[in-house]
């Protein structure tokens, strides 16, 4: 592999480490790592054997294969390959983890190299992460409870770029390499033109990075960039390319160019005055013209598919990266007969969720696994492990299904806060309003307050928010490409019905001067009608109350209710239109019709239920520390949720002036 290497075995019991001499200077270079069990390599064989080298994953696995290690292996030649890619997990050595790339090695297997690593090898369970989303092998961690163990994927541009950076590697030369999951070596067009320099500054590493890759190896029948890897990738493959493209154009020039250094027919010059052709061959065929640049966001994101292989589970959807649900698991607890251990590196807020779960388990009902994870946000730039919101999804004995809880951190660290969120919360689900069922203010475990603030939690509500929610809810059972308007209008129906509730509970944000509508907060839920034979909307849930009770004017005017008016059907009106220009097959006429029906029906439905119970809802004094106002503030609630009942036909015939102005700003920003 471009040079002679040395390497060391030592024994301990039944298992044998094998590393290359001088391999702990070389741990930045992310190190190839083997593990297989012995019985693989020779029948009755005991124990395990793990080595560690430079280069890619064949420096070692050639001579353990055929039995230049110390003649642990006795595999015919025939075998080497299947026992190579079905029974030895290759591993690198990432920031002191040692990252496993599961590839086509089943998942039963994985979990006892697992066991050995973090058993006898002595490595803690955060030392040892699996690199690859195996479905098989998520199901495994998750019902330990360690998924968090499962690399996950990034969310942010940041984060991709990171892990862009963390896996950039070289075999033998100076070529830099970005290693993807799958063992496939990409080599970026910024890379390949930074080498092709080399040909006139360092004629000797230029050399060297060709034979890297398009020389044949000991042990290979082809090179690097021909030798197949994993679903038409190569060892080494050029990037930015469509398929085929690089072996049919690029590869034989490269190769030709080998030829004629070999034989002798060309000079420096014709060396470099050929490696800028070939550059210039490479950029002229490259898919995109934005992968030419490391920098762009085009090519992190569509790189970062690739090193992690989610490019092959979404093959043919276009370059979009997934983003695992936004959530990132975090070290939790491991349950056996409900007793949980935790794992190294939980904080005190996990064991706080974990603890209060006891309390919500009826008699002879146990957990038999719990994952903790951090909900990510774009617009919450803190590192893992400090965001705001945290669910854990938990199965007991008793349950078929999982069930999650969102915990979340209070929003003040004032006294009397967590009282003063469950009391408007007990008044607007008085008033009928769709929130989740179940809120409890945390106990908080042995060490105290987590942050300075309380936390809460409350249940997962059922469905998606508006930008989650997939495409073929819209579309009918006989023809998938066409969108059935009843259920664009339906969905339509349930956004006013949220918007009534919005506006009902005085949602107000000062920090961004919204209502907090149309931004996540709505979570809407499907069902499968049996008559009609399709999905259709079924309801709405607001999922947060963040905001409630927060206008800032408490006036009993008719002013103050013209304000109130203008600011939400303002808001209402562009969130309509949003979701119109996503269905531009119904009209935003018919949109806004069925959006002003919903809101009346949930208006009704709010004033019905406040004058069937306002003695109670009036009774209802709660010790809060007045520095919240409750009192104040829920009168004005109530007052004013009866105007919008009274005003609904001033608030539909303002609500149509506000959809026409919208309209209007549509069609001078984007003439046709």
């Amino acid at each position: 592999m471009g040079r002679e290497r040395v390497f060391d075995a030592y024994d301990l019991g039944n298992d044998t480490f094998i590393l290359e001499r001088g391999i702990s200077s070389h741990l930045a270079e992310r190190p190839s790592v083997l593990v297989a069990e012995k019985g693989e390599l020779r029948r009755r064989a005991r124990g395990w054997v793990m080595t560690v080298s430079t280069g890619n994953h064949s420096v070692a696995a050639f001579p353990l294969l055929d039995g230049r290690f110390w003649r642990l292996s006795s595999l015919p030649s025939p075998r080497r390959g299947e026992v190579l890619m079905r029974a030895i997990l290759c591993a690198n050595v990432v920031n002191e983890t040692i990252e496993i790339s599961q590839r086509d090695v089943p998942t039963a297997s994985l979990v006892k190299g697992d066991a050995w690593l973090t058993g006898t090898a002595g490595l803690s369970f955060s030392a040892v992460v699996m690199l690859e989303r195996n479905d098989a092998t998520l199901d495994h961690y998750r019902r330990l409870g360690q998924e968090w163990r499962v690399k996950p994927l990034a969310w942010t541009e940041n984060e991709m770029r990171v892990a862009l950076a963390a896996s950039r590697k070289r075999i033998a030369s100076r070529l830099n390499y970005y290693h993807s999951v799958k063992g496939v070596h990409f080599l970026s067009f910024a890379e390949f033109r930074r080498f092709s320099r080399l040909a006139e500054t360092e004629p000797e590493e230029f050399l060297r990075g060709l034979r890297e890759l398009v020389s044949v190896y000991e042990g290979n029948t082809c090179s690097f960039t021909r030798l197949a890897k994993h679903r038409g990738h190569h060892e080494i493959e050029l990037f930015g390319l469509k398929r085929g493209v690089a072996l049919e154009r690029i590869i034989p020039e490269i190769e030709r160019l080998m030829e004629a250094v070999e034989l002798g027919r060309t000079g420096q010059l014709g060396i470099i005055q050929k490696a800028e052709e070939i550059v210039a061959l490479y950029g002229s065929l490259l898919s995109q013209p934005e992968l030419a640049d490391e920098s762009s966001k085009q090519f992190v994101e569509t790189l970062y598919m690739f090193i992690t292989g989610e490019i092959y589970s979404v093959a043919g959807e276009g370059m979009t990266p997934a983003f695992d649900d936004r959530r990132t698991a975090i070290p939790g607890a491991t349950f056996t007969r409900g007793k949980p251990t935790f794992h190294p590196g939980v904080d005190r807020r996990t064991e706080a969720i974990i603890s209060n779960l006891d309390a919500l388990l009826s008699k002879d009902e146990v957990i038999e696994y719990a994952n903790v994870y951090e909900l990510r946000t774009e617009s919450e730039d803190v590192p893992l492990g400090r965001g705001s919101t945290r669910e854990v999804v938990y199965k007991t004995n008793l349950r078929p299904l999982e069930n999650g809880l969102i915990e979340k951190r209070l929003s003040r660290a004032t006294e009397g806060y967590g009282a003063y969120m469950l009391a408007r919360i007990g008044v607007l689900r008085g008033l009928g309003l769709t929130l989740s069922d179940f809120y409890n203010v945390l106990k908080r475990s042995p060490g105290g307050r987590a942050g300075g603030h309380d936390h809460y939690l409350r249940r997962r509500c059922e469905g998606e928010p508006m930008e989650a929610i997939p495409a073929n809810y819209f579309c009918g059972t006989e023809d998938a490409s066409v969108e059935e308007k009843e259920v664009v209008l339906a969905l339509a129906g349930l956004m006013g019905d949220a918007a009534a509730q919005n506006m009902a509970m005085k949602k107000y944000d000062p920090e961004t001067k919204t209502p907090l509508y149309g931004v996540g907060k709505e979570i809407y839920e499907f069902e499968y009608d049996i008559v009609r034979e399709q999905v259709v909307p079924k309801k709405v849930s607001t999922c947060s109350i963040r905001g409630s009770f927060g206008w800032p004017s408490l006036d009993y005017t008719d002013e103050n209710l013209d304000r109130i008016a203008a600011f939400y059907l303002g808001y209402f009106a562009h969130a309509i239109k949003a979701y119109q220009r996503k269905h531009p097959r119904v009209s935003m006429a018919e949109i806004a019709d069925r959006f002003m029906g919903g809101f009346e029906f949930r208006t009704h439905a709010m004033e019905w239920q406040l004058s069937i119970m306002r003695d109670r809802f009036e009774s209802f004094h709660p010790q809060l520390p007045a520095c919240y106002g409750f009192e104040e503030k829920w009168r004005f609630v109530m007052w004013a949720l009866e105007r919008q009942d009274r005003r609904l036909p001033i608030l539909r015939r303002k609500f149509f002036e506000k959809v026409k102005v919208v309209e209007n700003e549509d069609i001078r920003d984007n003439p046709q």
